[in-house]
């Protein structure tokens, strides 16, 4: 495995650096994932539609901003939990964002993603992988086939 470059490692340890040298005047890390999990509970959950997906995205970049600026008490540089909770919270609403984007982006129902304003499930359209990777400020969306191997996919009935 090669090692990491020294350029990459400088940045992170200038990114924790910053973390550790915040003001504290900043929302709490408890306040933003908080807030974060009740609006993925209101508007991300399994039942679904356009407007109050569109009202999450809202809010999860605006926590993505807050959380810039999370106070840390703790400024040492040993086992900081402060710093970890900080960078959980960043992965969390990256990781918020990316789902949010994503079920803005299908418009169907499939499995645990129901659409409400998009009832049926469309294989003509919509029998494709959504993929997201990291390009700057939002994520990038692209698209990969669907592999059939033993099992067709099929409509689910109860």
């Amino acid at each position: 495995m090669p090692a990491p470059s020294r350029a990459a490692l400088k940045d992170e340890e200038r990114m924790i650096e910053a973390i550790v040298n915040r003001d504290g005047t900043g929302r709490r890390v408890s306040e933003i994932k908080a807030e974060l999990g009740s609006t993925m509970d209101k508007y991300v959950a399994v039942f679904r539609d356009e407007a109050g997906l569109n009202t999450g995205l809202e809010i999860v970049r605006r926590l993505k901003d807050e959380a810039q600026n999370v106070a840390i008490d703790d400024k040492g540089t040993v086992f900081n939990q402060d710093v970890l909770g900080a960078l959980e919270l960043q992965f969390m609403l990256d990781n918020a964002e990316a789902i949010v984007v994503s079920a803005l982006e299908r418009k169907e129902s499939r499995g645990a993603h129901t659409r409400l304003d998009f009832p049926e499930r469309n294989d003509e359209e919509w029998l494709k992988h959504i993929n997201i990777a990291a390009n700057g400020s939002e994520p990038e969306l692209s698209y990969s086939p669907v592999t059939m191997t033993q099992w067709e996919p099929q409509e689910r009935t109860y």
